[in-house]
């Protein structure tokens, strides 16, 4: 792609924006560097379930995910590491892959089911750059994504903070989720209301 100008975070950001309207994953891949993002995000994750996991499991007590304790939680995870981020790489393919249809259920094809409904609830989002830090090759952004009318119920609004760093070619790169401990609580929260209850027993990917 063609870049007029200097480039800048927030020119990355639009085009990662632009990147997801429009399905384009040869542009989301170039700015975002995925490997690090996802490997920081799960292990932040992991460790904030485990810190909070006697919290969380007063909050939720259906969940079997918080009776065994913040080690469990650790074991499982590592345990799992490949499928669950393999889980993600397969949901951004089918997403980017082109227009999805409704899955005859969430047990029948998880993959397609996350993506159909990330599909839906897109279209319904808003976000909005806030804030941004930037010293030399390296930046914060602040991110905040609310859902329209609809949505609002289902996610309020969550506040994302964004590292990005030049690469060897001077091109802004998203490398990574700053703010994960603050986002653990509300995204649980979210997941423990919409989850569908039948994975609980196991989910074949």
């Amino acid at each position: 792609m063609e870049r007029n100008g200097m480039d800048t975070p927030e020119a990355a950001f639009e085009e990662i924006r632009r990147a997801i309207s429009e399905r384009d994953y040869e542009v989301f891949r170039e700015r975002v560097e995925l490997a690090d993002l996802l490997d920081v995000s799960y292990d932040e994750a992991t460790e904030e379930l485990a810190r909070n996991c006697d919290r969380f499991h007063v909050l939720y007590p259906q969940d079997l995910f918080f009776q065994f304790g913040e080690q469990n939680i650790r074991d499982y995870n590592e345990k799992y590491r490949e499928v669950h981020l393999g889980f993600l790489e397969r949901f951004m393919e089918a997403y980017f892959g082109g227009k999805i249809k409704m899955p005859r259920s969430f047990d029948a094809d998880p993959v397609n089911s996350a993506a159909y409904a990330f599909q839906k609830i897109h279209g319904m989002m808003r976000s909005k750059v806030k804030d941004v830090v930037q010293e030399e090759d390296r930046a914060e952004m602040t991110v905040e994504i609310s859902g329209n009318i609809i949505y609002r119920k289902l996610i309020g609004s969550l506040t994302f903070k964004f590292a990005f760093a030049r690469d060897g070619e001077g091109l802004w790169k998203l490398r990574k989720v700053t703010n994960i401990r603050e986002l653990t609580p509300p995204v649980l929260d979210i997941a423990e209301t919409y989850w569908p209850k039948s994975w609980d027993l196991g989910i074949s990917f």
